[in-house]
Order: structure tokens, then C-alpha cells, then sequence
């Protein structure tokens, strides 16, 4: 046996998982008929074939042939791929395969002397639709329309029955005619009316064959709709699936099973009464057990030798061929119990059951099956025997009223009613329908004056034709919105949020935080960083957006977009050309209307030509590259929708990192219009512009404009700024203006060799005083094309040569060279920055003495950790170095925030001035005051990490007054400060109290006569070792951030060290 393993479809009518356990039951049942089976043992093979010839030919070849799983009978396939192959194989070998499904009924087995060794125990579609012909001609409609569709779930079952009753119309019936015949694609309820009116002017007998059923319904709606739900049309649903149900699993065929229903039931279930239903019939046999085998087939799967659990418990009902199945294995097995009781002993059993022929004739006859009682015939195929009835109870049931049987040699039509009038026709009120109206389809046949006699249908034509207009304008207004709505959803592709804009100065400022925390960021990331510059003309600003760079045009006029506006922005965002830079978008709640451009890193063609410092030999198939490049974008702009740039020069021709040129800040000419320009950007301004000939820019002014911008290129520099005029650029612009006789134009002064005379005399055109004379931009390309040197093509390439032949004969003297400097410079940075103040490693770098300086006025600030040596007692001698470099990190990124300089750190003491080596007036206490507050709010934060339990304490003593310092010593010098005022402060910490901040009288007037806004607390008279007795001072904090009592006065609480 093969069967389908995989495909759903396949699974759904004859699958392995819900099929096979058939065989098993029907081996039971034909034992219980026939008791000589008891004595044969039977062993099951089967294969899973996905309907694949090759694989199945070769297996069924291997499986007849092979000693050790020799077969004596096919079952099977049920694939309709498969089953010739199969057939035509057992014919040579002279043996027996009985078919079920598909395979069978889609397949023509009819010629006995291909596949004399074939048995089919499902009728064929040829017998049925000859069977539906011969009900057609019993009620004498002879004019039929067919319409169907087909399913890959119902593997084209509809579409194999049209053809088949289409042909036998064609070959055996000259009597009928299809006169419209349509294959349904599309279920639109316009595409179906559309049939539907389609078959009205032909037919009045509709033929359907829908393998989904909600598409019955569509179709039925439509014929409703189209006004043919009348006693004139009688619909034949054609149910070619042959199960013994009503429609698909006992579903109601016109009910809505969507999620979501359409609310017309009611009109649908209406047309029942003008429908017919056709379908392959069951009765007799065993058929009151159909529905029995298919609920235990996955009991049945269960058992031996299948033993699907897993798998086939999924199916709760078997696959629809099933039963049918279980009639070929029945067939079978009855074939063989005759032959064995006729057998005689003229045969081994092995010979008797191998020999197709003798057990395919022995399956000619009737036989009480599953699916009903059926007969084979002569050709071993079972016969059709089909009904015709009408729908009843709403589509739940049906009521058969004409039987046809059809086979080899049979042909037999009955009658099931006497009076027609109150059975097949009882719901249309006993109206027969005729083959043809008496008027004809189309009323041709009867000739009236149709306004006099139906003036109501002419007023209610009227009517819909009123309707449909005010439909076609209804439809006319939704265009128009999706049209709208459409243009909308264009826009957003070119607006752009102001909110997601980031200046590139605040972006480098979040890079520069990023790079202090990551020192090991990639070199090249941050040499790209370094490469970008600003435009500073004040129009231009540098954004990034969207994690790129790029450039911002700003439009200093208020203006409020039109339509047409936007239909211009859409066509420029959608402008894509390697010469022409990309528009990413325009602001508008921005506050002034601003063009976002993509940023192109090495600026503009002036910036190229005139940059001493690059590294290139600009010669001339360099500046014929930049031509090259300008006239192709200039050309895709012209044949482009915006038509025209209006705004091109040198400055705006750009070059990206590809040494592309790249045409920018082009179209938008309802802004350019208002904004008012330099002299020095109008250089390249057409003179008709300028004089006011004409308003807006055009293809002849961009050509102007395009020899100026050549006549740079060729110049290596702005050519009317080269020109020996007192007035600069206003003058140009004066004279260009008012000169029309001689025409002012800038000299041609090829600054780079191999220009060729034609490129000059090309310039000189284009710049013609007449606009009409000057070349197109067609004529320019092409010409520019031809003056092609015979170089390389790409200037990338071209200048990347240029570059590594230059590297190449400067590398080994460059590398030694700048090895020496970095090495001499990065020591004796390093060695400065470490030991002394900027001020003073300044001085030294500029050759300047250092002497010792007084300072009169300096606060001096001492931390140390209490109780360290305890701590340290707890720590290897790498966690204390580990703690304190955490510690002190976090002070010195604090003292990065205050004008304090860090003298030096002994162990666990921290030394820090203010007001020294520079002098900052009065502020020195502020700023020592300000850092103290910060790292007693940053301490119970610290966690040890090795010993999660100890807190880190400080104390903090500070002093204002005077002090020398200077630079001590030759060998490891050392910024040192000197006087009373340094033993004082160190007297403050080692007096003071753990995070508490200790300072004296005179820090303390300092700090609040002079400076002002700190809360401090006196402490007392306290003894000071070689100082006596000295008033001190708390420094509590802020006055903001120091709460008080009721009395004004700051309350502190002290914790002793224990």
C-alpha cells in the first residue's frame, strides 16, 4: 500500500494517518463472510509516497519482485500521479491492484486491455457527469451554463468533473449545449455578479461546482443580487466529493461560518428554492456502519502492525476515502475466498492469489460494501449511481427525486415522483423551469415599447440609474480620499521630527563622555569624528539623525506648504542618482523651515581644489572626473520630475568619500524664491536671472551655471574671484548684470595641464549670452564623453593610486620621523602631566624659568581614611592598592569639576590646593568647600568589594591662607608647597572627626563673609598640637540643602570614632 505521509490536503481524503487501520477492519469483516479466509495469514507492507512516480514505479517494481517482501496484491495508490504507472507495471506481471480514491476516479481505467489487472471500487467522473446529462435531457433543459472553481484542499475535484461533463456534452449529446463555461478566479461579489449577468443573457440552467462552499454561497448571493432569483432559473450544485454527506461534513451550505457573519442568511437560505443537488449516492450494504469506521479509525491506527499513536490521535475521524478503502480490501478479500473455494488444487495458492486476471474477474458483480451496496462491471469499475433532490429544512437535509445508474452497459434514468408539480418543483410553486424563456434570454423575441407598458420599471430604471451615478460619484470621492491618503503616506517618508535631530556639537560632546569610559574604542571610529567639519555660512548646520550625519539647509522664511509643494518634496525624496545627493527630508516643526541633506565628508568642489594640504596630484583627468560627474548629475536632475536644479555652483556640487561628486541644495523653488542672496553666492547666477528677465530658474540658466562651475573645475579656484576688480563680488554682479553688448565672463586660465581646447570652447558655450544658444544637457554629457583622456574611469580608483604611489616613496622617511616625535613627545608629556600643574608644564614647554611663587590668599584641603591600618590589616597588599585607586578615582573625577589642583597622595592622605599655581581671588574656599561636600556625599556609596560589610570613612580638614610653592628638585621633581598654612590644614583633618568636614576660624571667615551660601556650626575652642588653643568650625553644608529647626538654627548630630 502507498500513501500520502505529508501533504494536508493529501491527509484530509486519503492520508496514511487516518486511513489505513481500514484495511484491518475490512480483513475482519471478510473473515466473518467468508470462512475459508481463517486459515490464510495475512502480512501488511505499505509505503509513504508523497504522489511521486519515480519513487513509487521503483518501489512497486522492488516489491513484486524482492524475496524478501514480496507483495501478492496492491492496494492502492491512492494518488492520481501514481496509479497509471502502477497499473500499466501490474499489467506486465499479470497482477491484481484494487484502487480507491482519487487515483480511481480522477484516472480513466476504462480500456481493460491497458490495465486488465485493475479494479476500481469508486465510480468514475465520466460516468457521473454523463448520469447528470441524461436527468438534464428527462427534464428537458437543454441550454447549460457551467461555472466552477477549484481548491488544492479539494485537489481539483470541481475542475476535473467540468472537464469531464464538458467533454461528454461535446462528444455523446448533440442535443445539449454549453453555451457559457467560466472558471472562477476571482470571488468579488462584482466579478461574480458580473457572471452572473454574463449567464442571464444565455442560459437559463446554471451548472456549479465549488469545492469550497462559502464560495456557493458567494455565487448564490450574486445571481440574488443580479435579480435571477426567479421561477425562470433552476441552479444544479454539483457535490462531486462522493462521501455520504450533505456538502462538506454535514455543513449547512449556504450558512455564514465566517467569524465575523454578513448578516444575509436569510437571503442566501431563499435561494434554495431554485437549487438542485447532484451527488454520487450510498445505499444498502453495510452502510449503517460508514459512520462507525470512520469515528474508530484512530483505534484502529493504534493497533498492530500500524501502531500510529502520537501521530494519528490527532485525527478524531478518518479521512474521507477511508470507507472506501475498507470496500477495495473487502473486494479483495472476497475475490480470493471464490477463487479459493473454486481453486481445486489447479493452482498453489501463491500461483492463485498472484493471478491478476483470475481475481479481477472474480470482482465483477455486486458486493455489499461500506459505502453502500455497488456493482463493478466489465471494465472492473464500479458503476455511478447518482441522484438529483432539492434542498430542504434550510440546506439540512435533502430530498432525492430523480436516480440515475450508469455503468459499462448500463444506463438507466428513474423518476422518484409522480406530479412534479408537488414534488421537485413544490418550492418554486410547481413552475417547471423552461430551457428558454418565451421572450428569449434576453427578451429579444417579444418587441414592445417598453415605456409605455412598464412605466414603473422605467421609473425604478431611472431611479438606478441615478443611484449609479451617485454610486460612480460616491466611488469617484473614494479615489479621490485613497488618493489623498496615499499622498499623505508619501509625505511621511520626507518629513522629519525636529525632536530626533541631535546637534553635531552635543553629539560629540556624548561621543567624548562615551571615549573616556571605552579607551579602547576603535582609532578609525574616532578618526572619522575628527574628519567633519562645519559649514559656517550660516545656512548650513551639521545634524545627526538616525545615528548618521547629515546636513541641514535652513530656509529663514516663514511658508506654509501647498500640494503642489509637497508633490515636488515627494519627487526629490525619491530622486536616487550616484551623482545627485540624497534629500533625507524637510522640517517643518522646526523653528525655521529646514531641507535635511546627506553629508558628504570632503565638502565641495572648492574645498577639493583649493586645499593645499591634500595629498593629491590634482592634474587634468582629475578635474575632467569632477566634469564628468557634475554634467551626469546635472543630466538626471533635467530628465528628472523637479526638471530643473535653480540653484547650482561649486559650492553646492559636493564630494563624498568616493570622490563622487554629488549635486546638492537643488529644486524647492517656492522657499528660494523669497530668500535673499550674497553677491558672493549669485557668481554663478544666469545675467537673464539676474536682471530680472525671468523669474524662476530653467534649464538654459542651470547650463550657465554648469560653465561657470566647469570653468572653476578648470581654473582650481572661484573664477570671478580671480578677476582684478576693486569691488569683488558686488561689481561681478553689477557688470553681469548692465553688460549685455560685450558679455562679462571670467578668463579661462587652465590651471592643470591636458585640458583640451574643445572643453574651453564648450565653456564659452554654455555660457552664451542668448539662453537659446546654449547646448542641452544631452549635448554637454555627450561631448564631455568624448574628451575622455583614456585613463582609468573611476576617479575613486584613480586617486587612490595616486595616493599609495605617493605613500610608497615617502613611507620609510615618514615612519622613521614621526616614530622619533611621537615616542620623544608622548615621554615627555607623560612625565609632565604626571609630576607638575598645566600652568607650570606650559612654562616649561615654552622655555620659561620656574621660581617659587607666593600666593597670598590659598585654601589647602587634607582627607585620610580612618582607621586605614585596621582596614589594611583585613587586605592583601593588592586589595588596598585596588581600594584606594577605586577611592581616589572617584575624587579625582570630582576634583575634574572645580578649580582645584591635586598635590599629591601619601598613603591614604589626600593633599589639594585652590587658588594655586593660578590665582583665583576668594573663590579657592568655595571651591575646596564645594569638593569637600562632594566627597562626603559620594562615600556611602563606596562599597569594599572584598568585604562587603566595611564602610570607608574620612576625614576632612581644610585652611585658608598664604603659601609658596615651586617645583623641588632635578631627579623626579615634585610641585611642592611650603609654610604654616600647610601644617594648619593637616592639623584640621587629624584633629577632625570621621566624615565630618573640620575647618578654621580664618577658612571660616573667608568662607562666609566673603563667599557666602554655606551653613557651618562651631565647633569650639580646641587644643592644637603645636598651635594651642584654636576656635574651629564645622562645614555642614549648603544653605539649600541643610535643613534647620524652628529657631533657625542648624542642628548636626556627631558620631564618635570609636
Amino acid at each position: 500500500m502507498f500513501f500520502p505521509l505529508k501533504e494536508a490536503s493529501q491527509i484530509r481524503w486519503q492520508g496514511y494517518q487516518n486511513s489505513a487501520g481500514a484495511v484491518l477492519e475490512a480483513f475482519r469483516d471478510a473473515k466473518k463472510n467468508y470462512s475459508i479466509l481463517n486459515s490464510i495469514n495475512v502480512s501488511y507492507y505499505w509505503e509513504y509516497n508523497e504522489c511521486v512516480i519515480s519513487s513509487a514505479a521503483g518501489r512497486f517494481f522492488e516489491m513484486i519482485n524482492s524475496e524478501n517482501e514480496s507483495i501478492d496484491v496492491m492496494i492502492g495508490p491512492a494518488c492520481v500521479e501514481t496509479a497509471p504507472i502502477i497499473g500499466s507495471i501490474a499489467a506486465y506481471y499479470d497482477f491484481p491492484v484494487f484502487l480507491y480514491g482519487l487515483s480511481s476516479v480522477f484516472n480513466s481505467f476504462v480500456d481493460v486491455t491497458l490495465y486488465p489487472t485493475v479494479t476500481t471500487v469508486m465510480s468514475t467522473y465520466n460516468f457521473g457527469a454523463r448520469g447528470l446529462i441524461e436527468m438534464l435531457v428527462k427534464l428537458e433543459l437543454y441550454d447549460l451554463s457551467l461555472i466552477y472553481m477549484q481548491s488544492t484542499e479539494f485537489l481539483g475535484m470541481c475542475a476535473k468533473f467540468a472537464g469531464e461533463f464538458d467533454k461528454i456534452t461535446l462528444s455523446d449529446y448533440s442535443m445539449t449545449n454549453i453555451v457559457y463555461k467560466r472558471l472562477i478566479y476571482n470571488c468579488t461579489g462584482t466579478s461574480l455578479q458580473s457572471i452572473a449577468n454574463e449567464i442571464s443573457k444565455v442560459s437559463r440552467t446554471v451548472i456549479m461546482c465549488f469545492d469550497e462552499q462559502d464560495k456557493t454561497r458567494s455565487m448564490m448571493l450574486a445571481f440574488l443580487d443580479s435579480g435571477m432569483a426567479n421561477n425562470e432559473y433552476v441552479y444544479i450544485n454539483v457535490d462531486p466529493d462522493m462521501d455520504n454527506y450533505i456538502n462538506d461534513e454535514n455543513k449547512i451550505l449556504l450558512k455564514d461560518y465566517n467569524n465575523i457573519p454578513d448578516g444575509r442568511d436569510n437571503d442566501s437560505f431563499s435561494m434554495y428554492n431554485y437549487m438542485l443537488n447532484f451527488q454520487y449516492s450510498m445505499e444498502g450494504g453495510m452502510l449503517e456502519n460508514y459512520s462507525d469506521l470512520r469515528r474508530k479509525m484512530p483505534k484502529l491506527m493504534a493497533e498492530p502492525p500500524f501502531n500510529c499513536t502520537t501521530e494519528c490521535e490527532k485525527y478524531n475521524i478518518s479521512s474521507a476515502y477511508a470507507p472506501y478503502l475498507y470496500d477495495a480490501t473487502y473486494v479483495y478479500f472476497s475475490c480470493i475466498a471464490q477463487a479459493m473455494t473454486e481453486n481445486n488444487g489447479n493452482k498453489t495458492f501463491k500461483e492463485l492469489i498472484r493471478d491478476g486476471s483470475t481475481i479481477t474477474n472474480y470482482a465483477i458483480g455486486t458486493f455489499e460494501g461500506i459505502t453502500g451496496e455497488f456493482s463493478i462491471n466489465n471494465l472492473n469499475i464500479r458503476d455511478a449511481f447518482v441522484t438529483l433532490g432539492t434542498y430542504m429544512n434550510n440546506g439540512l437535509n435533502i430530498t432525492k427525486w430523480i436516480k440515475a445508474t450508469v455503468g459499462s452497459e448500463k444506463l438507466s434514468v428513474e423518476l422518484l415522483y409522480i406530479d412534479p408539480k408537488t414534488t421537485i418543483w413544490a418550492l418554486r410553486n410547481g413552475i417547471q423551469p423552461l430551457n428558454e424563456p418565451k421572450c428569449g434570454f434576453t427578451n429579444s423575441k417579444c418587441p414592445f415599447d417598453f415605456i409605455q407598458k412598464n412605466p414603473i420599471v422605467f421609473g425604478v430604471i431611472i431611479l438606478g440609474c441615478i443611484i449609479i451615478i451617485i454610486l460612480i460619484f460616491l466611488l469617484i470621492l473614494y479615489f479621490y480620499l485613497q488618493k489623498k491618503k496615499e499622498e499623505e503616506k508619501q509625505n511621511d517618508l520626507w518629513k522629519i521630527n525636529y525632536n530626533l535631530l541631535m546637534k553635531y556639537e552635543d553629539y560629540a560632546k556624548t561621543e567624548l563622555m562615551v571615549q573616556s569610559r571605552k579607551s579602547f574604542m576603535s582609532v578609525s571610529q574616532s578618526s572619522v569624528r575628527l574628519s567633519i567639519k562645519h559649514n559656517p555660512d550660516g545656512r548650513h548646520k551639521l545634524f545627526v539623525y538616525m545615528n548618521d550625519y547629515v546636513m541641514g539647509r535652513i530656509h529663514d522664511y516663514q511658508y506654509i506648504l501647498t500640494r503642489k509643494d509637497m508633490a515636488h518634496l515627494r519627487s526629490m525624496r525619491m530622486m536616487d542618482h550616484d551623482n545627485v545627493n540624497k534629500l533625507v527630508g524637510f522640517l517643518l516643526n522646526s523653528p525655521t523651515l529646514m531641507s535635511v541633506w546627506r553629508y558628504c565628508s570632503r565638502g565641495s568642489i572648492v574645498d577639493i581644489l583649493t586645499n593645499g594640504h591634500l595629498n593629491i596630484n590634482i592634474d587634468g583627468f582629475f578635474v575632467y572626473s569632477l566634469i564628468k560627474d557634475t554634467v551626469e548629475g546635472l543630466n538626471f536632475i533635467h530628465n528628472s520630475p523637479i526638471e530643473v536644479h535653480g540653484n547650482l555652483s561649486s559650492r553646492n556640487c559636493l564630494i563624498n568619500e568616493r570622490w563622487q561628486v554629488k549635486l546638492s541644495d537643488y529644486g524647492i523653488p517656492f522657499l528660494r524664491v523669497f530668500e535673499q542672496q550674497k553677491p558672493e553666492d549669485q557668481l554663478w547666477t544666469a545675467p537673464e536671472i539676474l536682471r530680472g528677465d525671468i523669474l524662476n530658474p530653467n534649464k538654459e540658466s542651470d547650463i550657465y551655471s554648469l560653465a561657470i562651475v566647469l570653468a572653476d573645475l578648470v581654473n582650481k579656484g572661484i573664477s570671478f574671484e580671480n578677476e582684478e576688480l576693486a569691488g569683488g563680488a558686488d561689481e561681478v554682479i553689477y557688470i553681469l548684470k548692465n553688460r549685455k553688448t560685450l558679455p562679462y565672463r571670467p578668463n579661462l586660465n587652465p590651471a592643470v595641464d591636458d585640458i583640451p581646447p574643445l572643453m574651453l570652447q564648450l565653456i564659452k558655450e554654455m555660457w552664451s549670452e542668448d539662453p537659446l544658444s546654449r547646448p542641452k544637457v544631452e549635448v554637454v554629457k555627450k561631448l564631455v564623453k568624448q574628451m575622455n583622456l583614456g585613463k582609468c574611469s573611476n576617479l575613486m580608483d584613480y586617486v587612490y593610486n595616486m595616493l599609495e604611489k605617493h605613500a610608497a616613496s615617502l613611507e620609510e622617511d615618514i615612519q622613521q620621523r614621526t616614530m622619533e616625535l611621537v615616542e620623544e613627545k608622548k615621554k615627555a608629556d607623560i612625565l609632565l602631566s604626571r609630576m607638575l600643574p598645566k600652568v607650570v608644564v606650559e612654562k616649561l614647554k615654552s622655555g620659561q624659568p620656574i621660581v617659587p611663587e607666593h600666593f597670598d590668599s590659598v585654601t589647602i584641603f587634607f582627607s585620610d581614611v580612618v582607621s586605614f591600618t585596621v582596614l589594611a590589616s583585613k587586605c592583601s597588599a593588592l586589595q588596598v592598592v585596588r581600594l584606594m585607586n577605586r577611592l581616589y578615582t572617584i575624587f579625582d573625577s570630582i576634583i575634574n569639576d572645580h578649580n582645584v589642583y591635586k598635590v599629591e597622595t601619601i598613603g591614604d592622605a589626600y593633599l589639594c590646593v585652590s587658588g594655586l599655581p593660578e590665582r583665583n581671588g576668594c573663590k579657592h574656599v568655595k571651591e575646596i568647600a564645594l569638593m569637600s561636600l562632594e566627597f562626603l556625599q559620594k562615600i556611602p556609596d563606596f562599597r569594599i568589594e572584598h568585604l562587603p560589610n566595611e564602610k570607608i570613612r574620612i576625614r576632612i580638614g581644610m585652611h585658608s591662607g598664604p603659601c609658596v610653592a615651586g617645583v623641588v628638585g632635578l631627579t623626579m621633581p615634585r610641585y611642592c608647597l611650603f609654610g604654616d598654612t600647610v601644617n594648619t590644614a593637616s592639623r584640621m583633618e587629624s584633629n577632625g572627626r570621621p566624615n565630618h568636614i573640620h575647618m578654621s576660624l580664618d577658612a571660616h571667615q573667608l568662607l562666609t563673609e566673603k563667599i557666602g551660601g554655606f551653613v557651618t556650626e562651631p565647633r569650639g575652642e580646641v587644643f592644637i598640637k603645636g598651635k594651642g588653643v584654636m576656635e574651629t568650625f564645622w562645614l555642614l553644608g549648603k544653605v539649600s540643602e541643610v535643613s534647620t529647626d524652628t529657631n533657625n538654627q542648624t542642628s548636626l548630630d556627631f558620631v564618635e570614632d570609636s
